[in-house]
């Protein structure tokens, strides 16, 4: 923070009584609109101490301004100085063109001028005899030639690195002559060209690398974790995932010893959360066929890399291990499925009413001690949605076998009945926000008509939702009361659930309207044994017997995990109301300009920030949001070998323009749809939506629910199985494809395609001649 121009200076001050009406005038000129303003958007008390220097007038015959470093760069090879005729008001003003000289420092007793750069200095300030500065015109000879002599130039820049010495640090130094005699007014550090660099503030918060080909997986933790997560989101969020995962209860997903010096599991780059793919597969043996159905589990998918599999034996060691046994699943069968039900049982009874009571705190730093000692209170919600993933991963596992048994090998015919097996009429929760919104939509068409409830305001329709005594207002106000904590991206606490943004809520339920059918509301529960039989894997007897048994297992494990995450995503509601409640309390503290900057800042600066009210803090938090913008768009790759690298940040794929153009991927949702497409990258595009439109899209996420009722399909490069993406299109009997890597890049808006779910196929058509 350098505050330059931010105070008046008088120059020319003569008797005791102007100077003393000056050093007021000086004291008082921190209060005026610009200087407020600057102090605001650095974090700093608008009455601060302030002091006023009183120097000797020097009535110099040129004078200017120095830097020891180049004040864009930072390159201490490079003196720049800046210089005209008369006092040095012009050049610091900015009101004259000055000449500009660069001098180049080889060492520090050797000097060469660089380059000169004459400027117009059309006008200089000089001092009046009584007092005061006036403005005069510079002559003509003066305006084309340099105002300070090379000799002039040459002693100013030694003088220039004696005082950056004395220092210790690059300066900015206010200079002058008069009678060829040097006269130093003022030096202060270079506070531009010192800060990070884009690159540096976007691998800040980078993992380190154990290997150059470290294997990384953007599979699941893309989809829940989507785009560039905030800096106090990251921090916040991933302290939790570690925690947990380093807990003894996961010892059989983490063994051995915790390393010291880089994460396992849940790393990020680019600030985008990844899984270190090596890590995941603690159990890796000599048969690769056995890892690769394990994958199944965490992934929705085979992953047959066998370097993966590889490096993840020689990390882990390759001793055989009894991993896949009846007697294992029975202990696991029974540790997961019961320890998720009981877990459950307790955590719903413990957080029913979790509330951090934010809003009683009036100070910052007693709000933000709070929050920092009740930082264990996810553990439990969080460990307990492991668990629930691990139970219904593991009961998925134990399907997928025995379809892959029946079958003889892993094919599109088993993919296919799995992913049928995996349809369920239960309520899970994802599923249920657009069922709900269905149901909300179809009785707002009930009271009032399609073009009427779309072309009122959406201020307007909210008033109506949130005041009506009819039935759509009170399954409004159900909706809000009963999903109001979930929303887009939101496990990343600077996110706005639909209770904070009720608007984009209404948004939604004005697109839908009118489009919801009687028929979608009484769809029946889907018969298991007519389910079994209508799969196309060859089945025995003993086959049939244990889907009917693990199959209801499987659809409840379902639903226990997608409840657990909406009680984790209810409780980390409260820590986002707790750090909405700390920004706006520094905001009316003048610690910070905006509540929103709070969020581009991690735990440790906030604390410093509080005791310090750094303003480096602040101006590296600004860097980071306008960051955010341009790494929230990167895309990776599913599966990363190396330093992840954006597909998307230099150069674009090639757009294949050929009329039969298709791509393969894993059918995660049965049927088949013709369309057009709809390439979204995130809901700003979704919103452009139509119905029976083809969504092609990087991942999806709750906040994407309310489209999928009016789609004629869904693809995603990322995913698989058990995704947010292929649930949801389950459920609605849409047709989805997961992992067609680059889809988003080698189709466009508008193609006229073929998507079949059952072979995992997108196909470019020739589109219709009507």
């Amino acid at each position: 923070m350098s505050a330059a121009g931010q105070m008046e200076t008088y120059l020319g001050v003569t008797g005791i009584s102007e100077i003393l009406a000056s050093i007021k005038k000086c004291w008082a000129s921190q209060f005026s609109y610009i200087a407020v303003q600057y102090k605001r958007q650095n974090g700093q008390m608008i009455n601060s101490p302030m002091a006023v220097v009183v120097q000797q007038m020097i009535p110099c015959d040129i004078a200017g301004v120095l830097f020891t470093s180049d004040p864009l760069t930072g390159n201490p090879m490079t003196l720049t100085i800046t210089a005209n005729y008369g006092l040095g008001e012009s050049v610091v003003s900015g009101s004259e063109e000055p000449d500009t000289i660069e001098i180049e420092r080889l060492n520090e007793d050797n000097l060469t001028i660089k380059n000169k750069l004459i400027g117009s200095k059309r006008h200089k300030i000089v001092m009046k005899d009584d007092g005061g500065t006036e403005v005069e015109d510079v002559m003509e000879n003066e305006k084309k030639s340099c105002s300070l002599s090379d000799n002039m130039a040459l002693f100013l820049g030694h003088v220039a690195i004696k005082i950056e010495k004395s220092f210790g640090s690059s300066r900015d130094i206010e200079w002058g002559f008069w009678n060829n005699v040097l006269y130093i007014f003022q030096s202060r550090p270079i506070t531009s060209g010192t800060g990070e660099t884009d690159f540096e503030i976007d691998h800040e918060f980078d993992t380190p690398l154990r290997c150059e080909g470290d294997y990384f997986a953007m599979c699941n933790v893309g989809e829940v974790l989507p785009g560039a997560t905030s800096p106090l989101g990251l921090d916040i969020t991933l302290k939790y995932f570690k925690t947990v995962l380093t807990n003894r209860r996961f010892a059989s997903w983490n063994p051995g010893e915790l390393p010291r010096y880089y994460p396992r599991g849940i790393i990020s780059m680019y600030r985008h959360a990844m899984f270190n793919a090596i890590d995941l597969f603690p159990h890796a043996k000599e048969d690769p066929v056995q890892a690769e159905v394990s994958s199944i589990g965490l992934f929705g998918r085979i992953m047959n890399d066998e370097e993966l599999f590889e490096m993840a034996k020689e990390r882990h060691g390759d001793e055989p291990v009894k991993f896949f046994t009846k007697k294992f699943y029975s202990k696991l069968f029974y540790r997961m499925f019961h320890g998720a039900k009981s877990g459950l049982k307790l955590l719903h009874k413990n957080y029913k009413g979790y509330n951090l009571s934010s809003e009683i705190f009036n100070d910052s730093q007693e709000l933000f001690e709070k929050l920092i000692t009740r930082c264990s209170d996810m553990s439990m919600p969080m460990g307990t949605h492991l668990i629930c993933s691990e139970s219904s991963s593991c009961l998925n596992l134990l399907i997928f076998n025995i379809l892959q048994n029946a079958a003889g090998e892993i094919n599109t015919e088993v993919y296919s009945d799995f992913s049928q097996l995996l349809t369920t009429s239960r309520e899970i929760e994802s599923a249920d926000v657009p069922a709900a919104m269905e149901r909300l939509a179809y009785f707002i068409f009930k009271e009032r008509t399609p073009e009427d409830f779309k072309n009122m305001k959406t201020g307007e329709a909210l008033r109506w939702l949130e005041t009506s005594s009819s039935i759509a207002g009170e399954k409004y106000r159900e909706f809000r009361m009963k999903h109001g904590h979930r929303c887009l991206r939101e496990m990343d606490i600077h996110s706005f659930t639909w209770e904070t943004d009720p608007l984009s809520l209404v948004k939604l339920l004005q697109n839908l309207v009118g489009s919801i059918t009687k028929e979608k509301f009484e769809k029946k529960p889907a018969n298991i044994e007519k389910l079994i039989s209508g799969l196309k894997c060859p089945l025995t007897y003993s086959n049939k017997l244990a889907l009917k048994l693990f199959l209801p297992l499987c659809q409840k494990a379902v639903q226990n995990r997608e409840f657990s995450k909406s009680i984790v995503i209810r409780v980390l509601n409260e820590w986002r109301k707790g750090y909405r409640r700390l920004a706006k309390l520094m905001v009316l503290e003048g610690r910070i300009p905006d509540e929103d900057i709070l969020f581009f800042m991690n735990l440790e600066e906030i604390k410093e920030l509080l005791e310090t009210r750094s303003p480096r803090i602040i101006s590296k938090a600004m860097h980071r949001r306008r960051r955010q913008p341009i790494i929230d768009r990167y895309i990776f790759p599913e599966i990363i070998k190396g330093f992840p690298v954006p597909i998307n940040a230099e150069n674009k794929i090639a757009l294949n323009t050929d009329e039969n153009f298709s791509m393969k991927g894993l059918p995660v949702s049965q049927g088949v749809a013709i369309g057009t497409v709809r390439v979204a990258l995130d809901l700003e595009e979704a919103s452009l939506l139509k119905p029976g439109e083809i969504l092609v899209t990087y991942s999806t996420d709750i906040g994407w629910s309310p489209y999928f009722p009016f789609l004629g399909g869904v693809v995603t490069e990322l995913g698989g199985l058990i995704s947010h993406g292929a649930v949801v299109s389950r459920e609605y009997g849409l047709p989805c494809v997961a992992g067609l890597h680059g889809a988003t890049q080698l189709f466009q808006t508008g193609d006229y395609v073929l998507l079949d779910g059952n072979k995992g196929i997108l196909q470019r058509l020739p589109e219709p001649e009507n």
